[in-house]
Parts: C-alpha cells; structure tokens; sequence
C-alpha cells in the first residue's frame, strides 16, 4: 500500500526515528544522496532522535553518521552492538561463544563457503580473497584483515557471514548443514547469509537504546527494506518498508513508502510522515 497522510497525534507521539542504511537511507551509489539527506534534517526538525541501525560494522556506519550531523547513536552489527557515533559510549555488545564460530567455520567449510566474521575491532577472514569476498568489500568499503582459523578463534565475533553468488547461497540455504547450527540465522543481501547469537537483532539494539533513552517501542518509527528488518518492523510501534524491499519485510511494516525511484523511497516517506 502507499504511505498514507499521517495524524498528528501519531507524529506527536513519536520521539526516535531508527534508519537502516542499505536500500533505505543509502542509494544504489552506496551514498546519502540530497534528498535522503534532507529528510533526515526534516525528522530531527521535528524533534525526532535519529538513529543508524545496520547490519555493517560500526567503522562502516560512522562515517556516514558523521555525515549528518545530529546523529548520536548507532546500532551495527546486526544488533550486535549499540554505542555512540564515537564509540566513546558502549551500551551493549553481544558476542557468539566460541563454540559457535568454530561450529560455523567447519559447516562453511564442508561447502566449499568463504566466510567473513565480524570482531570487535574490524572484518576478518580466514579465506583467500575471492569474486564473493572482493564484492563484499567494494559493497562495504570495509578492508578485509586475513587471519589463520587458530587466531581468528581467538577474536570476540559478532556474527558470522557466508559470502557466495545468489545462486550458492540459495544452495547453502536449501543444504542441511545450516540446519543443525544453534545460531540465529538471517539473509541479509542475495549474496550474504548471516550468523548471530539467538536474540541478537536490530530490535534487541533498539530495546537497548531506548530504554537508555528514557523512550519506548510506541515512540518509535523504522524505516528499512531488508528481512533484518523484519524484527525491528515488529517491535517498533510504526515502521516503513520501502517499495522495492523484499517481500517479508513489506509484509511485516505498518506502511509502505510510495512508489518511485529507489534512491529517494526514504525521502518520500518522510515527507508524507510529515505531511
């Protein structure tokens, strides 16, 4: 459906508005354009926190919160972690147990899979660079750090991603070596399929943030286009999907933003919000 002119009641009541950055605040240049840029100035205008929640690394979302000024608090890593712009103040970081990397790692690698894992400090492999990898980090603008498997054990990780083609990770997905991990699972681009700790989303971020903030899930408004959404959509009172997101994650938002060039949905959005 389209985004409908929104009551002032609901806008008054709302005090933090949660951005995803891939496919929502970010165009397909992998950059804030102007008019994404401008709503978010118009949700801060209206008195709205602003927050970056993503499943990038916090040194891949930083910059672009620099960008706006006003932004305080991110939330990356899928949830993983929720800090300042700084990192100055941490409020939360959730790791997988060691045993559950080491576990990814041998399914992964009995499919022939490259990985990527996310530390505290920075994105490593354990895998040759590779046609899946490189993409990866051209979509990222991450550099990825090569460690041997013994040291990268060592690590504290947030997630772990498989990095493949689409039609590989369709492969991995419909395989059963997935099927008896204990991780919390999720595919975040058609070629990535993400490992978290059970419990670990962009809305357990929020629920920490929030309760920090003095805030709750009624105060709040997501915007974003991706199945990683999808937890955010169903926590936050409102959310937004954009209409060229994936089909789950249109399902699970309260609206969509109407029809239009991908680059500006979020920018539509805002302005019907708004009025």
């Amino acid at each position: 459906m389209n985004l409908p002119a929104w009551r002032s009641p609901a806008l008054s009541s709302l005090r933090l508005a949660a951005i995803d950055l891939d496919g929502t605040l970010l165009g397909t240049d992998h950059q804030i354009g102007d008019a994404n840029r401008a709503a978010v100035g118009k949700l801060m205008q209206a008195g709205l926190e602003v927050v970056l929640a993503s499943g990038r690394h916090h040194h891949a979302m930083s910059n672009f919160a620099r960008e706006l000024p006003g932004v305080r608090w991110l939330i990356s890593a899928q949830g993983g972690e929720v800090s300042d712009v700084d990192r100055t103040q941490v409020l939360e970081q959730r790791f997988l147990a060691r045993a559950q990397v080491s576990a990814a790692i041998a399914a992964l690698n009995r499919q022939g899979m490259s990985a990527l894992f996310y530390a505290e400090d920075g994105i490593l492999t354990d895998s040759p660079l590779n046609d899946a990898l490189e993409f990866y980090q051209t979509l990222s603008g991450n550099v990825l750090h090569r460690v041997s498997t013994p040291a990268l054990l060592e690590q504290p990780i947030f997630k772990v991603v498989a990095a493949s083609s689409e039609t590989g990770i369709d492969q991995f997905i419909a395989g059963e070596e997935i099927a008896g991990l204990d991780l919390q699972r999720v595919r975040s681009h058609r070629r990535f399929y993400e490992f978290m700790p059970h419990g670990v989303t962009k809305a357990s971020g929020l629920k920490t943030l929030t309760a920090h903030l003095g805030l709750n899930a009624a105060q709040v408004i997501a915007f974003g286009d991706g199945d990683n959404d999808v937890p955010m959509f169903q926590w936050a009172g409102h959310s937004v999907a954009m209409p060229h997101g994936w089909p789950d994650a249109k399902t699970a938002a309260r609206l969509v933003a109407p029809e239009g060039d991908p680059d500006t949905a979020f920018a539509r959005a805002v302005d019907c919000l708004l009025g």
